[in-house]
């Protein structure tokens, strides 16, 4: 599905470098195996948002998998009609971003949401945390993915032998495990983003310490009310 929607895309923008990367048989992959990765943490049905959704390929997965079960939503900055073809597939409610903090949604309307690649572009991210806070009901979970990882290999080549496409803001697993919990969000779940040495070692991937150098990092929190 995600092959056909990039196929689509590109012929309407053929030499747009970021769909090029993210559509590689390799990307695909990675993007399909990390949805089913955090979907256990997800409710069968409710409302969602996918948070800086970008050209949207998790509220893509999203529909594909739940159907209508789900009332999703999505928001950006840029305009959906800059992504059209995955937009219209994911059928969700998409807003306009407009302000660096705020989101323009109720207090505890969502039962979750997806934050794909987004953390680490927000101009400030503990008001965005706060602000998913807000938006999150009592026991939502929060999903975060591609987070760039301050040990990473991959970042430290760009920033200091390429000198350029790096990250302004790098995390590590601990501190970011920390950081959801000081704006009330307890981890259930957190770890290298790294399929990889799983593939090729199987369970045992997952135990290599070689994972501490991969490029990023995903987690599932969970909102409370008190610690």
């Amino acid at each position: 599905m995600l092959t056909d929607l990039y196929r689509q895309q590109a012929v309407q923008e053929p030499n747009n470098r970021y769909l090029l990367t993210h559509g590689s048989p390799r990307s695909i992959t990675n993007q399909v195996r990390t949805f089913h990765w955090y979907r256990p943490y997800l409710p069968p049905a409710g409302n969602v948002l996918d948070w800086g959704c970008q050209h949207a390929p998790d509220s893509c997965l999203l529909r594909a998998w739940y159907g209508d079960r789900l009332d999703l939503h999505s928001c950006d900055f840029p305009s959906a009609a800059r992504h059209r073809v995955f937009h219209d597939f994911a059928a969700a409610t998409f807003t306009s971003l407009t302000d660096d903090d705020r989101l323009p949604y109720e207090n505890q309307h969502f039962d979750a949401v997806i934050g794909s690649g987004v953390l680490e572009h927000a101009a400030r991210d503990g008001e965005s945390l706060r602000e998913l806070y807000r938006v999150l009901r009592p026991g939502g979970a929060l999903v975060i993915t591609y987070l760039p990882n301050r040990l990473s290999i991959n970042e430290w080549l760009r920033r200091v032998v390429w000198r350029r496409d790096f990250h302004r803001r790098l995390y590590g697993l601990g501190e970011t495990k920390r950081m959801l919990s000081h704006h009330g969000f307890v981890p259930l779940t957190a770890r290298y983003h790294t399929f990889l040495w799983e593939r090729l070692c199987g369970p045992l991937g997952r135990m290599m310490p070689l994972q501490v150098f991969s490029s990023t990092l995903c987690l599932v929190a969970r909102k409370v009310r008190c610690m």
